[in-house]
Parts: C-alpha cells; sequence; structure tokens
C-alpha cells in the first residue's frame, strides 16, 4: 500500500493542473489551494511564492525525466552508449500530460529565464557524463542535440513527424548512440 501523498505533493499536482488548465502565467497561489484543498496558508508555507512553487514544479519535471532515464538505461544492454540511448528515450517517450506541463512550463520560462538555472545545471552534468563516457563527444551531442530539439517541436507543437517518422527517427538516434564509440 502506498503512504499518502504529502501536502507538497498535493500541492505540485493542483498547480500541474492549474497550469494546464489555464497556463503557468495564469497560475495563481489562489488557484492552487483551492485545486489541492490545502489551504492558502498551508501552500505559503510549503511555498512562499508562485516564482518558488514554479520553480518546484520545474525540478518536479527534471525529477521525473532523470527517474525515466535511469527506468531506460536500467532496460538497456550494458555498453558505453547505453547512458546516451536512454537520454534519447526518455527524452523523447511521450505523456500528453507531462507535454502538456512542460510546454505551459516552458511559457513560463520565457518570462522569467531565472527559471532555467537548475535545469541549466541539470543538463552541463548530462553533458559533462558524455565527455567522460567511452563515446566520441562530438557524435554523442549530435544525437543528444538532436533528441533536445525533437523534444522541443514537439513541446511547441510544430514538428512535422508522424508517428511513424517520430519512431524511424527515434531508431536512427539509437543506431547513432552505438556509432559514437
Amino acid at each position: 500500500m502506498c503512504p499518502p501523498p504529502s501536502s507538497r505533493d498535493l500541492i505540485l499536482d493542483a498547480a500541474e493542473a492549474v497550469v494546464i488548465d489555464v497556463g503557468a502565467a495564469h497560475m495563481t497561489l489562489e488557484a492552487v489551494a483551492a485545486k489541492s484543498g490545502v489551504s492558502k496558508g498551508g501552500l505559503l508555507y510549503h511555498f512562499p511564492t508562485k516564482q518558488e512553487l514554479l520553480e518546484a514544479m520545474l525540478n518536479r519535471c527534471m525529477h521525473r525525466l532523470e527517474e525515466a532515464r535511469k527506468e531506460k538505461c536500467s532496460e538497456l544492454q550494458e555498453g558505453p552508449s547505453r547512458t546516451l540511448k536512454a537520454y534519447v528515450l526518455s527524452t523523447l517517450d511521450r505523456d500528453s500530460k507531462n507535454d502538456r506541463i512542460n510546454a505551459a512550463l516552458l511559457a513560463a520560462v520565457a518570462h522569467d529565464p531565472s527559471l532555467l538555472a537548475p535545469v541549466r545545471d541539470d543538463y552541463l552534468k548530462f553533458l559533462a557524463e558524455l565527455i567522460t563516457a567511452e563515446l566520441r563527444f562530438e557524435r554523442a551531442a549530435v544525437v543528444a542535440f538532436a533528441a533536445d530539439g525533437l523534444r522541443l517541436l514537439v513541446l511547441l507543437t510544430l514538428s512535422p513527424l508522424n508517428s511513424d517518422q517520430r519512431k524511424q527517427l527515434i531508431q536512427e538516434l539509437l543506431r547513432l548512440a552505438d556509432e559514437a564509440i
């Protein structure tokens, strides 16, 4: 049996729902408190400002991506390209709810780029992993950046690829990851 969600998790779940409904720019602490069933004082205890709530939402998204990457990594065969392949698969794994949350948060960071500081730090750590891996950095970086670009196109609803083309592109990126050795 799973433990009940904490107030903090309830607030973050509610904030995600509000962001999906109205966007991050129009999210209010009052709306999040009402949606979560937590008093505004309880919300302010965990997140004194909207900025801190948005930061926590971004951190949660990054944590989910990291967990997905670890899960994909555990499913892949050992080898030098395993981490890169797990990155491609987890980055391009489709989840419509997460896509909507991430797209809304992308709009929020357009208004406040300082929200990206922890994301930037995590990305630099990932690139450092690529540099120290037994991979040709240039090839590995091309694969990672291509996955990031496709993910961004999806979030911006600009991807021209149909489902089959998307699958083929992912397979090609995985093949290129193996060639980065």
